[in-house]
């Protein structure tokens, strides 16, 4: 009689067991997030010229998502951005070596950004001393809403913020 009663319990508790599985699945679901991206590019322009050389951060607003793109010597960017509201944030404080009459040739830039090849791009060009709130995202108070799709966005920079 025993086994008549061990069974069904038995059965009660894997019942139970895979319940609460399938509960906690389910549950921890809507823990891991994921956001599209989307193909930007334009030109960053320091008092109406092309700056020459550095990186801008598009920085999601919700999320802690974050893209870096490096800025040719023409102003030129491209980024593979996240979608939705960023703060950027534009720098090139890693040229600051041609401030100092140091040539390019002979000082390699410590600051280098992964491309889709697995090899590091070098940020070129020439340092100019922008005003230090654009190299923080979050104090520049530059931001765009990057929607999906490739598109185009020009950044303007100004000496008096």
């Amino acid at each position: 009689m025993s086994s008549c009663i061990a069974k069904p319990i038995l059965r009660l508790a894997c019942c139970g067991l895979l319940f609460g599985l399938l509960i906690l699945s389910a549950g921890c679901g809507g823990v891991k997030r994921s956001v599209g991206h989307a193909e930007v590019t334009g030109r960053v322009l320091y008092q109406g010229k092309p700056l020459p050389g550095g990186v801008v951060n598009f920085v999601t607003v919700e999320g802690s998502f974050a893209s870096t793109g490096i800025i040719d010597p023409n102003g030129n960017y491209q980024i593979s951005s996240p979608e939705g509201e960023v703060q950027i944030g534009v720098s090139n404080k890693m040229l600051a070596h041609e401030a100092a009459n140091i040539k390019e040739e002979s000082v390699k830039t410590a600051r280098q950004e992964k491309s889709k090849g697995g090899k590091g791009a070098v940020v070129k060009g020439y340092y100019v001393d922008l005003p230090p709130k654009y190299h923080d995202p979050t104090t520049s108070g530059l931001k765009y809403t990057v929607k999906p799709g490739p598109q185009t966005h020009d950044i303007e920079l100004s000496a008096t913020p």
